[in-house]
């Protein structure tokens, strides 16, 4: 990475922007950007090859010097850009690796105590989402089946 890589790249450092999610959106920009920079490219050179064709039999050599030219500048930005967006990707991966670490190191600095707590609350509820529905399936079977539920002889 040279010095002009460098400097563009800390234009985007995510300190400098209120949150991960406003530097995402602005890295999908600039993809959609790259994308349309990179058709607009690639027809400038498949319009110039076709403008080659013709005058390869040597009859306008300025011409042909002139669609050789705008060949190689579109596929040298065509290059760039394909380089450009290898690295919006790469960073955009390693934004989502780094939520991903954020998160992890979030859920380990939990105190023990808050965490079982919130496990136990989750299983009295579902402990009383059973039972609620054993009761309401009791009460449709009768009196007499309530009593068979509940030693264990019933259905569920």
């Amino acid at each position: 990475m040279d010095a002009e890589d460098g400097d563009a790249l800390g234009l985007f450092e995510v300190k400098g922007l209120s949150g991960s999610e406003d530097f995402e959106g602005l890295l999908a920009g600039f993809m959609t950007e790259m994308r349309a920079q990179f058709d607009l490219f690639r027809r400038l050179r498949e319009s110039a090859e076709r403008l080659l064709a013709p005058l390869s039999d040597g009859a306008d050599e300025a011409a042909a010097k002139l669609a050789r030219a705008d060949i190689k500048t579109a596929t040298d930005a065509i290059a760039l850009i394909v380089r450009t967006l290898e690295k919006i990707d790469a960073l955009m991966r390693q934004l989502a690796r780094d939520r991903a670490e954020a998160e992890e190191r979030q859920l380990g600095d939990r105190d023990p105590e808050v965490l079982r707590a919130e496990v136990e609350a989750l299983i009295a509820a579902r402990v009383a989402a059973v039972v609620a529905e054993r009761l309401a399936v009791a009460e449709g079977v009768g009196d007499g089946a309530l009593a068979e539920i509940a030693e264990g002889r019933g259905p569920p």
